[in-house]
């Protein structure tokens, strides 16, 4: 199976979105799929002299999409309403990038209804990439971490298991037998 990719609003790489991509990253690697990431925030400025690189950036990102098998969007819910660093990399993508691919959308901090306004605010771009709807959302609030002492935070297990079901909704849409083998064995 190929890979899921992740296209990452995030201001920071070490913020609680960060955090998710790792727990992301290890439901994943139980489930033995690859995992890549990539980050509004690597996107060089669209000023001359970085033209080269940011087209480079672009190609290269709209060729790992076309080989994802499943994409996950990850921003951080705020008060305003629009994903301002992610939908600056969407806004880049060609017409029809994610033709056919799963969406999933994940989004940190704020208040689960804001999920609806983020799905919203992106609706217009994601329609223009191909995807008619998005095949799973999941809010990660503040009340989904556990911190202890100065570990880094982790995801608490019902937080855990909403993410790792949302994903598993993914897999069944691409490969139904796989699906419930995962399933099942994850049931025992």
């Amino acid at each position: 199976m190929s890979y899921f990719i992740t296209l990452s609003g995030s201001p920071t790489k070490f913020s609680k979105s960060g955090f998710l991509l790792r727990s992301v990253e290890s439901i994943l690697k139980e489930r033995a799929i690859e995992f890549r990431v990539i980050h509004a925030l690597d996107l060089p400025p669209s000023d001359p002299a970085n033209l080269r690189i940011a087209s480079q950036f672009i190609a290269d990102t709209v060729e790992q999409i076309q080989q994802a098998a499943a994409i996950v969007l990850v921003t951080p819910a705020t008060k305003e309403s629009s994903p301002t660093l992610l939908a600056s990399l969407l806004d880049l993508l060609p017409n029809s990038t994610f033709s056919k691919k799963p969406v999933l959308l994940f989004a940190t901090g704020g208040l689960p209804g804001q999920v609806a306004i983020l799905e919203r605010a992106l609706r217009q771009i994601l329609f223009r990439l191909g995807t008619i709807t998005i095949a799973g959302r999941v809010h990660v609030g503040t009340g989904s971490w556990i911190t202890v002492g100065d570990d880094r935070p982790r995801l608490s297990r019902g937080a855990g298991r909403e993410v790792a079901h949302a994903i598993d909704l993914i897999l069944g849409a691409i490969n139904p037998k796989n699906a419930k083998a995962v399933s099942l064995e994850l049931a025992r």
